[in-house]
């Protein structure tokens, strides 16, 4: 299995993961034209796309969803509540391929990746973060929710590798430009993880399996890529497992250029 990050960020997040004989994105945030030159850019054919899955409605995850299942005559994957807060015109909406609804805890199995999804507490319909398998190898794919509770921790029990949301730093939020209300959101139980939030995670959830750990979801205006790396290995500093953790963090800044990391 291997996994690119196209997107991560307010303004699209997108994620492909590839094995043997499969391929599926995750989340279609950008535009159709810039999901395939992205995909195209990192040496993967979009004709080789299997399905898209949706993590939830927000338009940074579903910008480019219905051209793009369209265009490539994908089927999509996606739960009932937030296919209904997609609000695609009637016509738009029926020439696109809906698959089975997705539901928590049951198994979606195209060719040799499983994917899992599981309930994640955000502020959308019917959210879901996602674990991966495929001969053997575990991915977790883990963004968009306020904090992480022990029913996703214990999904992430065995992964070879996370992508983990950093959104924000609590000071720079505090301090930052966005209104009180939108401050609260992000900072919220249903808004996004923060560094204090994903350090705690890797601090007392995580099992030490992972030989990448990325950190995604990264806020321009509230975090910066340093704080997020620096709050990660210091919540692993002292991780009973013993590993270079330097060498097992990387971060994906919103504007970065994407490439594979192989399982």
């Amino acid at each position: 299995m291997r996994f690119t990050i196209l997107a991560s960020g307010s303004t699209g997040n997108a994620t492909l993961i590839e094995t043997a004989q499969t391929a599926v994105l995750i989340d279609a945030g950008l535009s159709a034209r810039a999901l395939v030159r992205r995909m195209t850019a990192v040496g993967f054919d979009p004709a080789r796309l299997t399905a898209v899955l949706i993590t939830h409605e927000h338009s940074d995850h579903v910008g480019g969803l219905s051209v793009l299942a369209r265009q490539l005559n994908l089927p999509v994957f996606i739960a009932p509540a937030a296919r209904r807060h997609l609000r695609l015109p009637e016509k738009e909406a029926a020439a696109i391929r809906w698959a089975d609804p997705l539901a928590p805890e049951q198994p979606v199995v195209l060719g040799d990746l499983t994917l899992m999804p599981i309930a994640a507490p955000h502020d959308a319909a019917e959210p879901f973060v996602f674990t991966a398998t495929a001969g053997g190898v575990k991915l977790g794919i883990v963004t968009d929710l306020g904090y992480i509770p022990p029913q996703v921790a214990h999904r992430l029990v065995g992964c070879q590798a996370l992508i983990l949301e950093a959104n924000h730093d609590g000071d720079m939020l505090r301090a930052g430009p966005y209104p009180w209300e939108l401050k609260q959101r992000v900072a919220g139980r249903l808004g996004h993880l923060s560094n204090d939030e994903m350090a705690r995670f890797l601090r007392e959830d995580f099992d030490g399996n992972a030989a990448h750990i990325v950190l995604a979801h990264l806020s321009r205006q509230n975090n910066h890529p340093a704080l997020a790396r620096l709050a990660a290995l210091q919540a692993l500093a002292g991780h009973t497992v013993h590993r270079d953790w330097e060498a097992v963090i990387t971060v994906t800044p919103p504007d970065g250029l994407p490439h594979w990391y192989t399982l």
